[in-house]
């Protein structure tokens, strides 16, 4: 590859990596509010899925996960995660543990990849404010 090319497809590439956050990004008191369920849990199992027949929903990847802390929502030990195969994807990894702040769309569970949702070890301080969020001081 050139370096015209590179340089083109570089550019192409992070206007495309812009193009996903179209809203920007939430601020964590804003994604919690907007959240169905918040919580800290660990991936189980994962399980590749076609796309559906009336073609609303994109192929994608299901995630099972044990819930480890409750933030908001109910508390169901349990959840089943979609995350469709597009840009907006939200990626994770068997075994590991993340911060999700969950969205239900069309009756499917799903994690926004602009959110602050992430692998709990890297987000130590979203937690914190998360923790402050699920517990307001009364006034």
């Amino acid at each position: 590859m050139s370096w015209k090319q590179t340089l083109w497809f570089v550019g192409l590439w992070g206007l495309t990596a812009q193009a996903v956050c179209v809203n920007g990004h939430l601020s964590v008191e804003s994604e919690f509010r907007s959240s169905k369920t918040v919580v800290i849990a660990k991936v189980i199992a994962s399980e590749k899925v076609p796309a559906s027949q009336d073609g609303y929903f994109l192929e994608g990847t299901v995630y099972h996960v044990d819930v480890l802390k409750h933030f908001k929502g109910d508390n169901s030990s349990s959840l089943v995660i979609f995350s469709e195969n597009s840009s907006g994807r939200f990626d994770m990894v068997l075994d590991d543990t993340y911060l999700l702040f969950i969205h239900e769309e069309d009756g499917r569970l799903s994690v926004d990849n602009c959110g602050n949702s992430g692998s709990a070890v890297k987000r130590a301080a979203t937690i914190e404010q998360v923790t402050k969020l699920s517990h307001p001081k009364a006034t």
